[in-house]
C-alpha cells in the first residue's frame, strides 16, 4: 500500500490534482478482500499516526469513506497529540478527527 501510495502520489503531482490520490487508493481499497482488507487497516492505522500531514489525510479518507472502526484508537491518539501541536493546522486536523470518530461511533 505504501508504494501503491507513492505511485498514486507522483501521479498526481504531475496531473496538479492531488484528490486523485484518494481517489486511487479508495479504488485499491475496494479491490481487497476481508484479509487484505485487515492488513489495509492495519496500514491505514499507522498511516494516521505519521508525521507527514498528507498521509494522515489520506487516512483519514479511508477511514471516513470505509468506516475503518479499528482505526478509532490511532484516530485518538492523534487527536491528543494535536491538542498540544504548534501546526497551525492542527486545530482543523483535530475537529476534522472528533467528526470523524463520531461517525464511527454510529
Amino acid at each position: 500500500m505504501n508504494a501503491y501510495r507513492q505511485d498514486a502520489v507522483a501521479y498526481a503531482e504531475s496531473q496538479k490534482e492531488m484528490q486523485l490520490v484518494s481517489e486511487r487508493l479508495g479504488r485499491l481499497y475496494k479491490k481487497f478482500d476481508a484479509d487484505e482488507r485487515l492488513m489495509a487497516d492495519q496500514i491505514v492505522g499507522e498511516w494516521i499516526l505519521s508525521d507527514d500531514e498528507s498521509i494522515r489525510f489520506d487516512a483519514m479518507d479511508l477511514i471516513e469513506d470505509f468506516k475503518i472502526v479499528s482505526a478509532t484508537s490511532a484516530l485518538s491518539l492523534l487527536a491528543d497529540r494535536l491538542t498540544t501541536s504548534k501546526s497551525p493546522g492542527a486545530p482543523f486536523e483535530r475537529k476534522k478527527i472528533e467528526r470523524i470518530l463520531l461517525e464511527l461511533e454510529k
